[in-house]
């Protein structure tokens, strides 16, 4: 969240369990019949978002837990998100204080290089495992996640605005 005139109420741990559930629940959507990997990956804006905002609350135990419900929600090699997510936690939270203050559009291209990090990572496990070679439209979904960061970062975050009192 870049440096503004607003304070933020408190995040009731409450809100957050319900947006990492409904990201969640979008992920399990049949995204894959509009387009192949077209669907951008919520669980991970989610969890970037918590992780950047509330590094005390959301970390790298969310993000393997997560990851593991996504392993087995899709049918996937187990363990591929659980390291994809868990591996792009650790990095946002070694520099959030630095993210944090960067302009949307800054945490935008940070989100997108994340996202493609994560990509290639569950890549490289199913190359491992002896799966074939993804095509280029396997990296879709980092594009539409970074493209959804802003509006989502802005609407978790009129949440919690609160105007400051202009006797400050």
């Amino acid at each position: 969240m870049p440096v503004t005139s607003h304070l933020l109420r408190p995040v009731r741990p409450s809100l957050i369990i319900l947006t990492l559930i409904c990201a969640l629940l979008f992920n399990l959507l049949p995204w894959q019949l509009i387009g192949n990997h077209f669907a951008p990956d919520f669980v991970a804006l989610m969890l970037l978002y918590w992780t950047l905002n509330q590094p005390r609350r959301v970390g790298v135990g969310w993000a393997f837990v997560l990851g593991v419900c996504m392993d087995v929600a899709d049918g996937n090699l187990l363990g591929q998100h659980a390291l994809a997510y868990s591996v792009i936690t650790y990095l946002v939270l070694s520099r959030q204080r630095q993210l944090n203050i960067f302009p949307y559009w800054q945490q935008a291209t940070a989100v997108l290089g994340l996202m493609v990090f994560a990509q290639l990572l569950m890549a490289a496990v199913r190359l491992i495992a002896g799966a074939d070679l993804p095509a280029i439209s396997y990296f879709l979904g980092p594009l539409l996640t970074a493209f959804l960061w802003v509006p989502v970062s802005n609407l978790l975050l009129a949440y919690q605005r609160k105007p400051v009192s202009e006797s400050l």
